[in-house]
């Protein structure tokens, strides 16, 4: 009994592909159980719902075995949008797994508009979403249809994802940050309100060596903030109290 059983289960599954052949998946998509009914959208905080589903472009009569594939390359080609996923949930079900381009700081284009770390221009209100991000001072601002910005704002974005990484409460307490003409960077901090130099690619140590020079600085003439901790140069943290002109 328990092998008819079994040769009965397995002739159920084979049928429709004994059937249809290779046309099965064809057939499938015609079939009214299988038009996608719902679609759940996962990931997203800057894009809205409908926004990622009007991007699949399903019409009327989409069925859940239409082309992943082509719904993924749509999706993905929204600006906010680093990579897309798309997988079926049968019977008429579709799940959107977006991972969104997370915006660093803010750039001039004029106004002052979201990047990423890869210097693309994100299509954010900073005001919508209170976003507190260090502002980048640039000298080229990018074309009005433009979707990147200039290459050296996306290396000071580049260079400021690196710095997050080590130290994400430092970053929070840089204001604006610029890219010198001797190639250093200069971070103007919050609080308290001090240039830091620095060559791009500097590590969480001299980070820490900045920190500690400042800390001691202060505490020798208090009431004295010094204006500039430059890290420019090897093996040396210089503290000044004026900064340059």
């Amino acid at each position: 009994m328990r092998n008819e059983l079994r040769v009965l289960l397995v002739t159920l599954a084979l049928g429709p592909v004994l059937v249809w052949g290779p046309r099965l998946p064809d057939a499938l998509a015609t079939m009214e159980t299988f038009r996608v009914s719902e679609v759940d959208v996962r990931g997203i905080r800057f894009l809205a719902e409908d926004t990622v589903i009007a991007r699949l472009e399903l019409g009327g009569f989409a069925s859940v075995w239409g082309d992943r594939d082509e719904w993924i390359e749509r999706v993905e080609a929204h600006p906010l949008v680093r990579r897309a996923e798309v997988r079926r949930r049968l019977p008429g079900g579709l799940v959107v797994t977006v991972e969104e381009r997370q915006p660093v700081a803010l750039a001039a284009t004029p106004i002052l508009e979201p990047v990423d770390a890869e210097g693309h221009r994100l299509p954010i209100d900073p005001t919508l979403y209170g976003l507190d991000l260090p502002v980048i001072a640039a000298s080229r601002m990018p074309p009005p249809e433009a979707s990147m910005f200039p290459e050296e704002v996306r290396d000071l974005a580049e260079q400021l994802e690196r710095l997050r990484r080590f130290d994400e409460e430092f970053v929070r307490r840089i204001s604006t940050l610029r890219l010198r003409d001797d190639g250093a960077m200069s971070l103007r901090l919050v609080s308290p309100d001090v240039d830091i130099l620095l060559r791009p690619g500097a590590t969480v140590a001299r980070l820490r060596e900045a920190e500690t020079a400042l800390t001691d600085a202060i505490s020798r003439t208090p009431g004295q903030i010094p204006k500039v901790v430059d890290l420019r140069f090897a093996d040396q943290v210089v503290v000044r109290r004026d900064r340059e002109e």
